[in-house]
């Protein structure tokens, strides 16, 4: 259930107003499994490991977090040390979903909750081809991986020995064929899997092959007058035949009397080991037990919408139903500081002006990320566990994030108390979320369980603040002990004695708890003035770093979109072209669309984006005089294949396609550079340095060559520059005339006097 979810919150033993607790400086790595687990880590790339290999791949792909998991990994250690000789015929291996490194990953071999198994038999092209297994018992996912190796007829691994039953040809026929010395036949009824696991445990060793025989084939069973089964029998190369006495007619028995044979040898093979990152040392900081941290409550947001929701590339029905209530109670009641509220609000705006029942995920990203550059929008990059740190990193974390926000949220419904707002909001929220995104699977089904039972009595705020602190507490008692649980922080009915002497009383000779006591505690504990705002990284330096990051990106659109707005101002009309992403004008009010924020890419048409410069026509299909826009892009792929227009540094083709190509770079009289670099001082890209083909014996080539000398100049430009231009052409003008009549003075003065 939510096992992790239970330690969580730290309902824990802290005497005291402060409790100082184990706290990471930055997010640690946690790991289940190491390098004596006999498994293969797939964090340094799973593609390349499971996909097109010469070995079968049984993995395994968890969080961290996840209670669920953390119960199973005893199991799935049997396993690995059961089957550690199976290699390199059939590996074991693991991935961390819960790692936000790992997500797309994780996304892309189609993991949707915790722990997930899939088989990858040996030459998998395709991601799609692997086979989901439900098996939980070590006995059983042996079963699975022999069921799966002994279909792969068609591409069985190279290392992997014949697991189908053998003929009576091969048998008498068997040492002619082979280099073998021992051949070994184990009967057995079609349900046994002994001879099949003996066969494997010898992958490792050479000089002997062990053949699986059923009880159906007759000829055999009668020519070893086999009575029981199983049944063993050994065949040398001298021909001599022997029964195999055991003790114990068992897998392992079997397989250590045939390791024990003369000439039987281990292999010395090159297997595949643990390749994974080593889990660093938790650095340590302290937390006041009686605060919530908005670091940890950030944390919890972060991690839902970019490591939960992004396991689903489509969002569509009932589990996009789920993701606008939760962004719904988000904006609605948590106290978030003002970037991350104004990014909450946006999305939940976003996601309302969305018609249908399908959005994908990439588009809600782009608004999560603010790609549309809302002003001052911003959520944190990474998690930041304060109070919800466990003693180690694979302890607490996300799980006590969700109940301390879902706690906050209650009472801040409470507090709040709009006139839309439903007692039972907040808790069908969290109810819908957990169902469809939390990603310990076994949790959801058992909160489900519970919410299903007692939700519905749920008639006001305070039964909903309640309620949530019941529903806690039970997961704590069931969960406790186990070995998910952090031993620094034991789960135990919460608020502790410590924490609030006077939540629980005596009732004959019983300790029960004090209703009126608990719901004022709890309106106290997750009021919005009980949040502690330590520890948390500048919303202002947040979004800094996300617009450097992505600056390059953001400086090619404005200058794009500047362009073709210049474009469209020039011309004095609209060409109808739209900026990817953008609304058309007219189009905002009558659709439902905000111009600053995309529509969903599964409604949206995608455009080429063009690069243009205005031209006049001279073709017969079109009137003298008229503009069009010429798509640059355009010219370069079909003209200019081979090089990129926007290598500001390569040299254009001196006339690539006809000789007459204006602005030629080596016109003596064109600088180049100089242009460039006056163009980029101006934000305007140097692809506008392209000249226009033009035919010879074109009667209008000087009107376009005066069109060109407008590329990357506005009308301003040009006409600042005819001002001055007649300005001077006046000035000297005047000073012509005033040294003319001077001249003419001095002459008249100058004259002699005649005799």
């Amino acid at each position: 259930m939510m096992m992790r979810m239970m330690a969580d919150l730290g309902w824990l033993r802290v005497s005291g107003v402060l409790g100082f607790l184990l706290l990471a400086l930055a997010p640690a790595q946690a790991h289940l499994y190491g390098p004596d687990d006999l498994v293969v880590s797939l964090a340094d790339g799973a593609h390349s490991v499971l996909l097109n290999s010469s070995s079968a791949w049984f993995a395994q792909f968890y969080a961290s977090w996840c209670g669920h998991c953390q119960s199973f990994k005893p199991t799935f250690q049997a396993l690995a040390r059961d089957i550690k000789d199976w290699r390199p015929a059939v590996y074991l291996a693991v991935l961390d979903c819960g790692n936000e490194d790992n997500t797309l990953v994780c996304r892309e071999f189609d993991v949707q909750g915790f722990p997930t198994m899939k088989f990858f038999h040996s030459n998998t092209k395709e991601k799609s081809e692997a086979v989901r297994s439900q098996s939980r018992d070590p006995g059983s996912i042996k079963k699975f991986i022999i069921d799966k190796l002994e279909a792969s007829k068609d591409s069985p691994p190279p290392a992997c020995p014949p697991l189908e039953p053998i003929s009576t040809p091969e048998v008498e026929q068997f040492f002619q064929n082979n280099d073998e010395t021992y051949l070994v036949l184990i009967f057995e009824l079609p349900e046994m899997y002994t001879a099949r696991e003996v066969a494997l445990d010898m992958v490792q060793y050479d000089g002997v092959s062990v053949r699986r025989v059923l009880n159906i084939q007759e000829d055999l069973v009668t020519k070893f007058n086999v009575s029981s089964f199983p049944s063993g029998f050994l065949l040398s190369r001298d021909g001599s035949i022997s029964t195999i006495g055991v003790e114990e007619v068992s897998r392992e028995a079997y397989t250590r009397f045939i390791r024990s044979l003369p000439g039987v040898k281990k292999l010395n093979l090159n297997l595949i080991g643990w390749k994974g990152v080593e889990e660093k040392n938790v650095t340590l900081r302290p937390a006041n037990s009686s605060k919530i941290y908005m670091a940890d409550l950030e944390s919890s947001i972060h991690y839902s919408l970019r490591v939960e929701v992004v396991r689903y590339s489509t969002l569509e029905g009932e589990r996009l139903k789920a993701l606008c209530g939760y962004i719904n109670v988000l904006a609605k009641y948590f106290p978030a500081r003002p970037m991350l509220r104004n990014l909450l609000h946006t999305l939940n705006d976003w996601l309302g002006k969305q018609k249908g029942d399908t959005i994908m995920y990439e588009d809600f990203s782009d608004v999560l990320n603010n790609t549309y550059k809302v002003k001052d929008a911003v959520l944190s990059p990474h998690v930041n566990y304060i109070w919800c740190q466990g003693s180690k990193a694979k302890y607490r974390g996300f799980p006590c994030t969700v109940w301390t926000l879902f706690h906050l949220l209650t009472v801040q419904a409470f507090e709040l108390r709009a006139a839309d707002s439903e007692p039972q909001e907040v808790l069908q929220a969290m109810r819908e979320y957990i169902r469809y995104f939390f990603g310990c699977r076994y949790c959801a089904v058992e909160f489900e369980k519970m919410a299903s039972e007692s939700m519905n009595f749920v008639r006001d705020h305070d039964d909903a603040i309640r309620w949530l602190w019941s529903s806690h507490n039970r997961v704590n008692k069931r969960l406790a002990g186990n070995n998910e649980e952090d031993p620094e922080f034991p789960k135990i009915q919460w608020p502790s004695k410590d924490l609030c002497p006077k939540c629980r009383k005596k009732l004959l000779n019983k300790e029960i708890w004090d209703g009126p006591n608990v719901l004022r505690f709890l309106k106290q504990r997750f009021s919005e003035s009980n949040i502690s705002f330590e520890y948390l990284e500048d919303e202002k330096k947040m979004l800094k770093k996300l617009r450097e990051e992505t600056s390059t990106n953001t400086v090619r659109e404005k200058r794009e979109t500047k362009d073709l707005k210049e474009e469209q101002d020039t011309a004095g009309r609209n060409y109808n072209i739209v900026p990817p992403n953008m609304v058309p004008p007219g189009k905002a009010e009558e659709e439902g669309n905000d111009d600053s924020l995309p529509t969903t890419k599964a409604k949206q048409i995608l455009r080429h984006r063009p690069t243009i410069i205005k031209m006049k026509s001279n073709t017969a299909l079109q009137k003298d005089g008229e503009e069009k826009i010429l798509d640059l892009d355009a010219y370069e792929n079909h003209y200019f294949q081979g090089r990129t227009l926007q290598d500001s540094n390569s040299k254009l083709h001196k006339r690539a396609l006809h000789p007459k190509t204006l602005l030629d770079p080596s016109d003596a009289e064109f600088n180049e550079e100089a242009v460039r670099e006056r163009l980029l001082k101006r934000g305007i890209d140097t692809k506008y340095l392209l000249g226009v083909i033009v035919k010879e014996g074109d009667s209008n080539w000087k009107g376009r060559w005066v069109k060109m000398l407008e590329v990357g100049f506005s009308r301003l430009d040009i006409s600042l520059c005819i001002i001055l231009y007649f300005l001077t052409s006046m000035g000297l003008l005047a000073m012509y005339l005033y040294l003319n009549v001077r001249s003419r003075f001095f002459r008249q003065r100058c004259r002699c006097p005649q005799p």
